[in-house]
Formats: C-alpha cells, sequence, structure tokens
C-alpha cells in the first residue's frame, strides 16, 4: 500500500483496485486537518490583498511598494507548490503537514515583526512556500487516499469549499484585524490560527514515514529552474503596471528571462526520466479544458479582488471593512451553490455547472454595467450574491474536470498545475483588468476634458457658482476660484473612474458569458460511480 501511494508503481492506477484498499478506512482526522490548512491557505492571501493600504501604511512606505508584500507571496507560493509532492512522499504526509504547519506559523511571526519593507518582503516569500503549500497538500491527500467512488467526489468537493467558500469574508476578517489590533494582527491571527494545525498535523498518519530516497531524487534541477522561471513572470506581471510596462525595462527583461527559464525547464524534463511535471497530462482533453477554464474562473474572481474593493476605496473612500459588508453577501449564496454542484455534480453533465458558474459571473458584470459615481454598498451587493453562486458552481465543476481519469503517477502533476493556476489566473487578472480600467480612464478623461472645456457656457457658470460657495467661506476670490477648479477636475476624475469602471464590467460579461457558452464543446465527464456498484465489480473481477 505505501509502495501504490508514494507512485513507486507505474503500473498501479488511481482507478486500479488496491487490494488492502475496502478494508482501509480514510484517515478522516488527516483529511479534516488538511481542510482546515486549505482555508488558512486560500483566505489569508485574500486578506493581505485588501489590507494592503494598512500594511503600507504601517511599513511607511508608498502603496505601489506595499503591493510588493502580495507580489513576494505569489511567489513563494509558486516554490511551496512545487516542492509539496516531494516532500509528502519523502517524509510522510502527516509529517510534511506538520512541517507546513510550524513554517507557517515562524513564518507569520516574521511578517508580523518586520521592522521594514526589505526584511517582510523576504519574511513573505517564505510565508508564501507554506501557505501555497496547504491547500494542494489537502488536494493531495483527497487523491491519495479516497478512490473513485468511494469519497473522492465528495473530498474534491470539500477542497472546492475550502478554497471559495471564505473569499467573500477575507475583506471582512482584514478589516475587523486592523480596526481592532492594528495591521501587524493580519499575520500575529495567522500564526495562532495555523498553531492548531501543527499541533493536529503531528497527530495524524504517524505510521507513515515516508521514503527519504524520494525528497532527495527529486527533480531539484529543473524545480529550481522552473520555480525562478514562474517567479520572475509573476513578479512582471504584478508589477508592470504599476511601472507602466514597457516604459520599464526590467519589465520585459524579466518576462523575457522567466519565459527562456520557464522554457528551458519544460524541455528539459520532455527528456529526464524522472521529471518534476508530467506533461503528458495536457494529452487529457479534460485536464487541460479545467486548466484553460480555472483561468477564467479567476478572472470572475476580480470581481471581489480588484472591481469593487478599488472603486469603493477611490471613490466612496470605503476601508477593508466596509468592502467587506457588500463582498460578504457572497458567503451564503456560494454555500448555496456548492451544495446544489455536488448533488448535481455527482450524477449530471458537469456541464450544465461549468455554464451556470460563468453565466453567474458574467450577470454579477452585467448587473455592474450601469454604473454612477452615486453607487455604494447598497447597489453593488446584488452583484456580490451573483457572483457567490459563480464561485460555488464552477469550483466545483472544474475540479471534475481537472481530476477525472488522474492516475497514480499523474496525480502530484495534476494538483501543482491545478494550484498553479489559482496563482497565475489572480495575477493575470488583476494584470488586465487593472491594465483596461487604467487605459479607458485616461481615454474617457481625455473626453470630459474637451467636453468641458473652460470656455463653455455651462463651465463657466458651474465654476462661477462653485467658486462663489467658496468665497462665502473667505474673502479670497483667486483662492475660491482656484479651489473651484480642483472641485472640478475632482468631479471629472471621478467620472472618468466610473465609466473606466463600466467598461471594465461590459468586457467581463461579454468574456465570461462567451466562456459560458463554449464549455459546451468539451467533452463529457461521466458521472461519478457510486460506492456501492464500485464494489460489486471489484468483488466481480475478484472473484
Amino acid at each position: 500500500m505505501v509502495e501504490a501511494i508514494l507512485g513507486l508503481s507505474r503500473t498501479l492506477t488511481w482507478e486500479t483496485p488496491l487490494p488492502s484498499a475496502p478494508e482501509q478506512k480514510p484517515p478522516y482526522a488527516a483529511l479534516a486537518v488538511a481542510g482546515y490548512g486549505g482555508v488558512l491557505g486560500s483566505l489569508f492571501p485574500l486578506v493581505a490583498v485588501y489590507s494592503v493600504a494598512d500594511i503600507s501604511g504601517g511599513l511607511h512606505v508608498a502603496a505601489d511598494s506595499a503591493a510588493l508584500v502580495n507580489t513576494f507571496q505569489n511567489v513563494g507560493a509558486i516554490g511551496g507548490i512545487l516542492a509539496t509532492p516531494a516532500l509528502a512522499f519523502g517524509v510522510g504526509r502527516g509529517q510534511a503537514m506538520a512541517v507546513m504547519g510550524a513554517g507557517f506559523v515562524i513564518t507569520s511571526a516574521l511578517c508580523a515583526m518586520a521592522p521594514n519593507l526589505p526584511i517582510m518582503l523576504f519574511a513573505r516569500t517564505l510565508h508564501g512556500v507554506f501557505g501555497g503549500a496547504m491547500p494542494l497538500m489537502f488536494m493531495l491527500l483527497v487523491m491519495t487516499t479516497l478512490m473513485p467512488g468511494q469519497g473522492r467526489f465528495e473530498g474534491m468537493t470539500l477542497f472546492a469549499t475550502s478554497t471559495s467558500l471564505f473569499f467573500g469574508l477575507a475583506a471582512t476578517v482584514g478589516g475587523t484585524l486592523v480596526e481592532g489590533f492594528g495591521w501587524r494582527s493580519l499575520f500575529w491571527a495567522q500564526a495562532i490560527m495555523a498553531l492548531p494545525y501543527w499541533f493536529l498535523a503531528r497527530r495524524v498518519m504517524t505510521q507513515e514515514k515516508g521514503r527519504i530516497e524520494v525528497l532527495k531524487g527529486a527533480d531539484w534541477p529543473h524545480f529550481t529552474l522552473l520555480s525562478l522561471g514562474l517567479a520572475l513572470i509573476v513578479i512582471a506581471a504584478s508589477e508592470g503596471e504599476r511601472h507602466f510596462w514597457l516604459e520599464a525595462w526590467w519589465v520585459p527583461a524579466l518576462l523575457l528571462g522567466g519565459g527562456v527559464m520557464a522554457g528551458l525547464a519544460v524541455v528539459g524534463m520532455l527528456r529526464t526520466e524522472k521529471p518534476l511535471l508530467l506533461l503528458s497530462v495536457f494529452r487529457r482533453a479534460t485536464f487541460t479544458w479545467g486548466i484553460v477554464l480555472s483561468v477564467f474562473f479567476r478572472f470572475g474572481q476580480m470581481f471581489a479582488v480588484y472591481v469593487v474593493p478599488s472603486y469603493l476605496g477611490r471613490l466612496q473612500g470605503y476601508r477593508s471593512i466596509d468592502t467587506g459588508a457588500v463582498l460578504s453577501a457572497m458567503m451564503p449564496s456560494t454555500a448555496i451553490a456548492l451544495v446544489i454542484s455536488y448533488f448535481w455534480g455527482r450524477r449530471l453533465d458537469s456541464r450544465w455547472l461549468l455554464s451556470a458558474g460563468l453565466g453567474s459571473f458574467a450577470a454579477a458584470a452585467a448587473l455592474c454595467v450601469p454604473l454612477t459615481p452615486d453607487w455604494a454598498a447598497d447597489q453593488l451587493r446584488v452583484g456580490a450574491a451573483v457572483a457567490g453562486f459563480g464561485m460555488g458552481f464552477f469550483s466545483v465543476a472544474v475540479l471534475r474536470f481537472a481530476t477525472y481519469q488522474v492516475t497514480m503517477q499523474d496525480g502530484p502533476t495534476v494538483g501543482m498545475i491545478f494550484n498553479l493556476t489559482r496563482v497565475f489566473g489572480i495575477v493575470s487578472g488583476l494584470g488586465i483588468l487593472s491594465h483596461l480600467v487604467v487605459e479607458r480612464e485616461k481615454f474617457h478623461s481625455a473626453n470630459l476634458v474637451e467636453a468641458i472645456g473652460a470656455t463653455s457656457p455651462e463651465t463657466a457658470q458651474r465654476l462661477a457658482q462653485t467658486a462663489g460657495a467658496f468665497a462665502r467661506f473667505g474673502g479670497d476670490a483667486d483662492g475660491a476660484q482656484a479651489a473651484a477648479l480642483t472641485a472640478l477636475a475632482r468631479t471629472s476624475g471621478g467620472q472618468a473612474f466610473t465609466l473606466a469602471f463600466s467598461d471594465a464590467f461590459f468586457v467581463s460579461a461579454i468574456a465570461l458569458g462567451l466562456g459560458a457558452i463554449l464549455v459546451w464543446a468539451l467533452p463529457a465527464v461521466p458521472a461519478e460511480e457510486p460506492a456501492a456498484s464500485r464494489k460489486i465489480e471489484t468483488k466481480g473481477k475478484t472473484a
């Protein structure tokens, strides 16, 4: 059984009944602990995203510099994801979870105590290594302990739940911590909440010792090359818009260097006997399309991660705790969609769920196209609730596609690539939408400036009224005129920003709506075979 779990036998697959599997009880305690780690590793990176302004103020750096705190967390997550299978099979899955828990506690504390930005970036990178590994560890544990028809689908549904259900609470959690205890509590809370994970992980699967030669013999050269290459791409994609892309020489240089390194790693893995990633998984159409759609899924998540917080923060002055009041509407609808997805996806065509998920995201974006500068929490809450349905429907369905026909040998590869898309999907979605908003804001600003030129009679009348209002508070006519011009510029700037976000909602609605239609070009995934029929079939083969 140990050999099978470690993937040392190339003849066994997950579809092959193991001799002792029917008699062995799944490690429910280990799965519960891993699920808790999945929640920690998925929730708190978003908490930091929503609270980046507070981190910026606490470290006394500009907002663009503070954004590196989240960028380097993603860099660390890449290394953690790629190293997780080797660690799990090398020292044992329970021991690997304990290592991740201890590392997460220590690095969370280091982030909380960081006195300046350079030390914070170093600590945050290590923090990302352990935080990125924990959700993947839950996914691997499901694939290595639960067989198809005997809990695999339930386990994958729980994995989807752990990474999506609490998405809408991230802003509330971050805002509550900052308001009550200061920005450093964002990381102290993670250290405290990870202690139970570490403590319990040391007490599950203690009989499994792993095979240290698996850890020593892992494809570390290509791991290093691929990790560095993907890290450079993430840094360029995350920071490019803030530095005007091609205007900063190092942005294209990082993209080119990262692409070359990642390409060399891929070529090397195709030639080596025991590669880090089994790239043959891309020959399976369901997996390939599942990964492509997963990127679409992250693009839909931008409603909560970028669009709503940016709009409310700039035009309405909302802090993260105020934004959380809007996004918390996602949680009930996500929970409902997860339950529906479980009962539907187990027995019927999962393409309905894919289409419903992308369609829900498209509908949420379409509801917000008539955006105006007066919109606040009440107007956006309905869109957030609709987006929550998309979160639940899609997260379950895409896992059905990505993990269909997974085998002993390619299970770790499937897990690594799927979790890498969680990082790159959000980074690419942020990059695309932020660039779109910036460019459309420039376009609308230029049009508004032309439309409200100082020679326009309407503009002159508006300025005179505003200047008169300011003049009543003081006798300086020139100062009142300057204040009126500033107020007019602020109003037109807010209007341009609003129109830019309306365009972003429109483009998102079109792209996601097309995705909801195109999923029907995908091959259908058969319904999950119930455990009873699988057991009867297994007994027949044994007889």
